[in-house]
């Protein structure tokens, strides 16, 4: 999902930028708001959400945790944030990342 987060550049690395265009309604979000906005999006159904990004059917209290996970990227030492570019060693530690910057 780097084409949602990233302005091109001639570098050898994207740059991020401050806002994010929505896939799915074209609204522009703080990067900040970026994961907060996408989890929003999913549709109730009972105990389940249906993913606005992949479809899946996910339970309600594993939704958000699902929706972070479209925004990992997965590096050869390690896991990319999809929204700022920041590198982590741990999934877990990218995932705590997302929870407190990007949503």
């Amino acid at each position: 999902m780097a084409e949602l987060c990233f302005a091109c550049t001639d570098r050898e690395y994207a740059v991020p930028v401050v806002n994010v265009t929505c896939t799915i309604c074209k609204k522009t979000v703080s990067w900040r708001e970026a994961v907060k906005h996408y989890a929003e999006h999913g549709k109730r159904s009972g105990d389940n959400v249906a993913c606005p990004l992949c479809g899946a059917k996910v339970k309600s209290r594993e939704y958000r945790r699902h929706v972070r996970m479209h925004f990992v990227k997965r590096r050869e030492r390690g896991y990319m944030c999809g929204v700022c570019g920041r590198s982590f060693i741990t999934l877990r530690s990218l995932l705590v990342h997302i929870q407190k910057m990007h949503e």
